[in-house]
């Protein structure tokens, strides 16, 4: 038997049909896909969720590219100028991150108007502007009296600016609104402890780390009364205590033999500072 094959025109034929099929389909789905492509870059929520994903991995750069494409979209909305200024500042750009803020100012709604304030202190603090910040909590505290946050946020503004008492204050009337805040209570003991109370800051300290801890607090509130521990366990040259506390605070082997290292000249300075008070110098 005999079995015939195609001729030579009608193989070419098919050939030449399939390729071009496939191309017609390709051709629809990339369209589909530039559509699609086109579409996420003209929606906001689109950036502000890529953003959000490498916020999530520490990624910074990429964060705020798409942080602020999604502000450029949609200028002055304080839902996504907050993360943009966040990862602005993690950047280093402060500047630039201050004046995302000053532009959702307007728009912001009286919650918003607290959180961009608060933002914003921060990051008028990293920029050693602290008396700016104050200038910035002060008239926000006046509309938002019971807010803890802020009374927290205005005391480490004073802190920074050397206002001890001030600081304190705030500290206490953040305490007076939240008993259990526990930033509150963790910036009054360090700054008792910096003020020459450091054996009353020692015990505040160790009460509030147990109480944390029984209130199921973040590891990062748990991390920080660790830090503020150790730097007063150095303050009263209790310096294995200090490395302990160190390595419950800190992040990698570099960060507590950098911190051991300041723990150690701070507990030195005090005894130069004990030493010029008992000679009056």
């Amino acid at each position: 038997m005999r079995v015939s094959f195609p001729s030579r025109a009608v193989f070419l034929a098919f050939a030449l049909t399939v390729p071009l099929a496939g191309c017609v389909s390709n051709a629809s789905h990339n369209t589909q896909d530039v559509a699609r492509e086109r579409q996420a870059a003209r929606n906001p929520e689109t950036m502000m969720k890529v953003g959000d994903s490498a916020r999530a991995r520490g990624d910074w750069t990429t964060a705020a590219a798409f942080y602020g494409r999604a502000v450029a979209l949609r200028p002055g909305q304080p839902d996504y100028v907050g993360p943009y200024a966040e990862a602005l500042m993690h950047q280093g750009r402060t500047n630039e991150a201050i004046e995302a803020i000053h532009g959702a100012e307007a728009n912001a709604t009286p919650a918003e108007r607290v959180r961009l304030a608060l933002l914003l202190a921060q990051l008028l603090n990293t920029a050693q502007r602290s008396q700016e910040a104050i200038g910035v909590l002060l008239p926000v505290i006046q509309q938002n009296p019971n807010s803890a946050p802020l009374r927290v946020a205005l005391g480490i503004s004073y802190e920074i600016s050397g206002d001890a008492q001030g600081a304190r204050q705030s500290y206490r009337d953040a305490l007076r609104i939240d008993p259990n805040n526990i930033a509150a209570a963790n910036d009054l003991a360090l700054s008792e402890a910096l003020g020459g109370q450091p054996h009353q800051a020692l015990n505040e300290l160790l009460a509030l780390r147990t109480q944390a801890v029984e209130r199921g607090a973040s590891a990062a509130s748990l991390s920080t009364i660790d830090g503020n521990l150790a730097i007063v366990y150095a303050l009263e040259g209790k310096l294995s205590d200090a490395r302990q506390s160190a390595r419950s605070a800190a992040l990698s082997s570099e960060q507590i033999q950098q911190n051991m290292r300041f723990y150690t000249l701070l507990h030195a300075a005090q005894g130069v500072d004990a030493a010029s008070s008992a000679t009056g110098g």
